[in-house]
């Protein structure tokens, strides 16, 4: 038997700790479908007309699915907290890999598609509910416009119609960001097992105010006067009367994809390598 993965091994793992966590994972699935309740219990008071429109639909899922997250990945390693429950964790006859991978898979896909059904399911309620109220208040007022009722939105779906010509859209981008934040907190959680959820959010400010600090006060000073266009190999540089696009300077294509490229595919395997090898050193 392969000592490093073994695909039965990892199946009988992944059944353990779903046999010994079911139930908090049902109640935190319950609670999140309470918290999308009230949220838009309290917009339906707020703004009955606009509380379920499709960009506030999609702006609730994504908001929801990086709260949530983050705070579920903060917990995944939360047994090695405690010195008895650490010790059965390390315990258990599974490689470190399997471990990890079994984590991964709890924390990104499995994570991802119930809350996206939780989420869709309290949707289609709330969308139901609001239509109805709308309706009552545009029979009420007699107003002689169209009603139109809304409709559940699909939140996979390109956010605004400028995107068309864009293959990798807001919405996309911001799923690659979730999972990045997802083995970030999910290594923070290996790091910091007390408190972990806060303590992996003031670390992740610090690192963004230093990246910011680094851009602001040593970058910028040696660049020349002028901007980044739509593009970070684009630099515009002002020219006569300081009339702008007459004059810039241009990189190779290919450091604004190996930039972002980054960001996108390589800094969440990243994380879960880190996750891995954190793992694998951990000592009770």
């Amino acid at each position: 038997m392969n000592q490093v993965f073994d695909f039965s091994r990892w199946g009988v793992l992944v059944r353990k700790h779903w046999s010994d966590n079911r139930n908090k994972y049902t109640l935190s699935l319950g609670a999140i479908a309470a918290l999308l309740l009230m949220w838009y219990g309290f917009l339906l008071l707020v703004d009955g007309r606009e509380a379920m429109n499709r960009e506030g639909q999609i702006i609730t899922f994504y908001v929801g699915l990086f709260l949530t997250g983050a705070l579920f990945a903060s917990l995944l390693f939360g047994d090695l907290a405690n010195k008895p429950k650490a010790i059965n964790f390390l315990s258990v006859p599974a490689s470190q890999l399997e471990k990890v991978l079994c984590m991964a898979l709890y924390c990104v896909l499995i994570f991802f598609v119930c809350y996206t059904i939780v989420f869709y399911a309290v949707d289609f309620i709330m969308v139901k509910v609001a239509n109805a109220v709308n309706l009552a208040r545009w029979k009420e007022h007699n107003t002689e416009a169209l009603f139109v009722p809304e409709t559940v939105a699909n939140v996979f779906s390109k956010l605004s119609s400028r995107e068309n010509g864009n293959p990798f859209n807001t919405l996309t981008t911001l799923l690659l960001i979730f999972f990045a934040v997802q083995g970030a907190y999910a290594l923070g959680s290996i790091y910091f097992p007390a408190y972990s959820f806060i303590k992996t959010t003031i670390a992740l400010l610090l690192i963004i105010l230093l990246f910011i600090f680094l851009i602001a006060k040593v970058l910028s000073p040696i660049l020349p006067s002028g901007g980044f266009g739509s593009n970070f190999n684009v630099f515009n540089l002002p020219g006569p009367g300081n009339e702008w696009g007459r004059r810039f300077i241009q990189l190779p294509t290919w450091t604004d994809d190996v930039f972002f490229g980054y960001f996108k595919y390589i800094l969440t395997p990243v994380f879960w390598v880190v996750t891995y090898f954190r793992l694998k050193e951990k000592e009770v």
